[in-house]
């Protein structure tokens, strides 16, 4: 379980293709020594739980199954690519997002990313517009209006809704200290939708 808060932003080494329809991924370990991390732990790579296969205190490995390959936009990555990190959510741990499993619901492609000016901040920096479009438009009933979202493992609020595109305003922090700079238009971004608008319509369906 995660909270969609990213830790850290890691960059890949390596995106190999070990089968047909498998990959594996290696990205610098940014990770304090303090808190190593584990073999076998689960880390949200751009908001997909992955489990580490291989580490070092430079690097860390991950093995993508098919499903994960076909489900999220993970295979877009490449050397050199930025990736939104967050370890496992301990019990008793502030929960500053909402509640992120790490389970890809599907893709959406970025249609707009830029730095219009929106309002002043202390830092002096504007805000940036994003605006994606939800590849499955059956992923759209579970969003709403101010309601939370991951985007790349980021939990952000949905600013507006046009259809099946979602509409977010990013403050200066949260650029900064993701992956968000990297994207482009037409770059695709891992969607995963609020638990808890499918757990509600699972118990409407019964």
């Amino acid at each position: 379980m995660f909270t969609g808060i990213v830790q850290k932003v890691g960059k890949v080494l390596e995106f190999e293709k070990t089968s047909p329809t498998s990959y594996t991924l290696k990205i610098i370990q940014p990770f304090e020594t303090s808190d190593p991390i584990e073999l076998g732990e689960s880390i949200a790579n751009n908001g997909t739980c992955l489990t580490v296969t291989k580490f070092t205190n430079d690097w860390m490995t991950f093995d993508l199954a098919p499903e994960t390959v076909v489900r999220t936009a993970l295979s877009r990555l490449k050397p050199g690519s930025l990736v939104n990190l967050e370890r496992s959510l301990r019990m008793g741990d502030r929960l500053s997002g909402h509640w992120v499993q790490g389970h890809v619901d599907g893709v959406a492609k970025v249609l707009k990313v830029s730095d219009t000016f929106l309002m002043p901040t202390a830092s002096g920096d504007g805000f940036y517009d994003i605006i994606v479009e939800l590849a499955d438009p059956t992923l759209r009933k579970y969003c709403v209006k101010k309601g939370s979202i991951s985007l790349d493992g980021i939990s952000l609020t949905i600013h507006e809704i046009t259809g099946n595109q979602l509409h977010f305003q990013i403050i200066p922090h949260t650029w900064k200290h993701t992956a968000l700079p990297d994207l482009k238009m037409g770059d695709l971004m891992n969607i995963e939708v609020d638990i808890l608008a499918k757990y509600a319509e699972n118990f409407q369906v019964r």
